[in-house]
């Protein structure tokens, strides 16, 4: 049987720490191949030194989605309470939270975000005491990657839509009320000095605990027709494996239905899965006491379909199978098994889907810092310098603009010539298109929440003193909580209070407010949208990123899973 690993058959949470545990034999035969999370490419290293040693999952590490904010979305004076909200044509609000989307899958981060995973488990005999098998028994061990699809059928479709958005968002209120909920005892405990917050009485609780019974029932009903027009329809998830071209083309492949646990692996795509061999100098290595095997989780491929359409992609669920083939007498590795004695399956790991590329939290994992120049040192070094050549056929585009950016002489070269140009020229450039531009795609898209996505060290933005106070326990300001507090903040901006919209705000003699940054069509277009309470909240999670002592962190989520001590 191939299981997970023996470490991870026991709750740490589960014992006291430091105290040795020994692991069950029934909680390992129920177990599953797992993942492991590392946050450096030296992944393998820091396994065979200490195979327990890895990152813990968190929040960020499920699958989100977009889903409906709660309710009120408008202030009193009919403005946006969040930065990320939007009007319709139809007036009808737009405001979405990216939240878990209550399914609990496994969100694997690309090697781009500075994430990187292992595959591990353990192979047992299938007997009394499920027993470690040696290493001599197993010929080879690998891991498929499969992926779980579905067609859906030509009738029903409309039918099931509605099913699907009343599940997502009564799973995502489910989850908020629950949040919600723990809040409330906590609170009522530290008022009554009372430990067991269940036991305790409050309106909002009773309330909050009423919401809570009837979002799980509607959840159940929800889930109950939607297995029932599963039924009805006859949908069945496929199983799918990746099988290389049958022409051999490099690279080339597509995904192909295949069975769960075949009599042999086929052509399906394999990746190695690699033995632990513990430290003998070591005793207390984790290694010592359970077969294991190990291999990296690949997160991107260069392999597509005849179509173009990459191998993995952050659409579909996957899942991974490892398997191991065992030999009767031990052979020279380099040759063929010529006692082969079949092919041996684990169950599937738990499902997961990619990360996208530009997922902020995996993006913030591995900033880059890019170095503008500096003006007078590049003046006083002015003279021409080699950097990026461009080599320009006959024929080439020539233009250039005037002083108000309008082109100028546009036409075509009539030689053909190479043109250096340093790479700090391309860089101010660069930056000065980036800047101007910011702005105007705002405007024009009303894209509004880019503000809240930059920040600058020391702070770009302060935020009034009067506005703290109104800050809730989440560290914005309750905007559910009372509405009355946006006419307070509007009282304190119409008597001189600098939020750093409308400006002027002087910090080394130029002006960093929003009005100052961006213009003032910027500005008024901000507070004729949006409501006090979202520009303040924006302004607040910004000066929160500029002080360097609240500042996003690269290792803000650098958690390590508590370690267990074999008995």
């Amino acid at each position: 049987m191939i299981v997970a690993p023996w470490w991870q058959w026991t709750d740490p949470a589960s014992h006291l720490a430091g105290q040795p545990v020994s692991p069950a034999p029934l909680d390992g035969r129920l177990s599953q191949p797992v993942f492991q999370k590392y946050d450096s490419p030296d992944l393998i290293n820091q396994f065979l030194k200490d195979p327990q040693h890895c990152l813990k999952f968190v929040d960020d590490d499920l699958v989100h989605s977009l889903q409906p904010s709660p309710g009120p979305l408008l202030s009193k004076a009919n403005k946006l309470l969040r930065i990320g909200a939007r009007k319709l044509p139809d007036n009808s609000v737009v405001d979405q939270q990216y939240l878990p989307d209550g399914t609990n899958t496994r969100k694997i981060f690309l090697d781009t975000h500075k994430r990187f995973y292992l595959v591990t488990c353990g192979i047992h005999c299938d007997g009394p005491g499920f027993p470690k098998v040696a290493r001599e028994k197993v010929c080879k061990a690998g891991f498929v990657i499969r992926r779980r699809t579905i067609t859906p059928p030509s009738a029903g479709v409309e039918e099931i839509k509605p099913v699907l958005r009343t599940l997502a968002t009564s799973r995502a209120q489910l989850q908020r009320v629950n949040q919600l909920t723990a809040i409330e005892q906590a609170a009522l405990s530290t008022a009554t000095g009372n430990d067991n917050g269940n036991s305790l009485q409050g309106t909002k609780l009773e309330s909050l605990l009423r919401t809570r019974a009837s979002l799980q029932a509607l959840v159940e009903a929800e889930k109950a027709r939607f297995n029932d027009w599963v039924t009805r329809f006859g949908v069945v998830p496929q199983l799918q494996g990746w099988l290389p071209s049958p022409l051999g083309l490099d690279k080339v492949g597509s995904w192909q239905q295949v069975d769960e646990t075949p009599a042999d692996l086929g052509l399906e795509s394999s990746f190695p899965l690699y033995p632990l061999v513990a430290d003998k100098n070591d005793p207390s290595h984790a290694g010592h006491y359970d077969t294991v095997y190990f291999g990296v989780l690949p997160t991107s491929s260069h392999d597509h379909d005849v179509s173009g359409r990459a191998r993995f992609d952050d659409r579909e669920f996957y899942e991974v199978r490892c398997w191991a083939l065992r030999h009767l007498k031990p052979h020279d590795p380099d040759q063929p098994c010529p006692c082969p004695d079949g092919i041996f399956w684990s169950v599937p790991t738990r499902p997961y889907k990619l990360a996208s590329h530009y997922d902020l939290t995996g993006t913030s994992n591995q900033p880059v810092t890019i170095q503008l120049p500096d003006l007078n040192e590049l003046a006083s070094q002015a003279k021409p310098h080699l950097g990026v050549g461009f080599a320009k056929p006959a024929g080439s585009l020539m233009i250039s603009g005037d002083k108000d950016g309008k082109p100028q002489s546009p036409g075509r070269s009539s030689k053909f010539e190479i043109c250096f140009i340093p790479i700090p020229l391309i860089t101010i450039v660069a930056s000065f298109v980036f800047e101007l531009f910011l702005p105007v795609v705002m405007l024009i898209f009303q894209l509004w929440w880019m503000l809240a996505l930059k920040f600058c060290i020391p702070p770009e933005i302060d935020v009034a003193g009067g506005i703290s106070g109104e800050i809730g326990l989440d560290g914005k300001i309750g905007i559910s909580a009372d509405l009355n507090v946006d006419a307070s903040i509007e009282a304190s901006i119409q008597a001189g209070v600098d939020v750093s919209i409308n400006g002027p705000d002087m910090v080394g003699g130029t002006d960093i407010s929003i009005a100052g940054r961006y213009g003032v069509d910027v500005a008024n277009t901000l507070t004729t949208s949006y409501s006090p309470i979202a520009l303040a909240n924006m302004q607040l999670d910004v000066s929160a990123a500029s002080n360097p002592a609240t500042a996003p962190s690269v290792t803000a989520n650098i958690d390590f899973e508590p370690e267990v001590t074999h008995a």
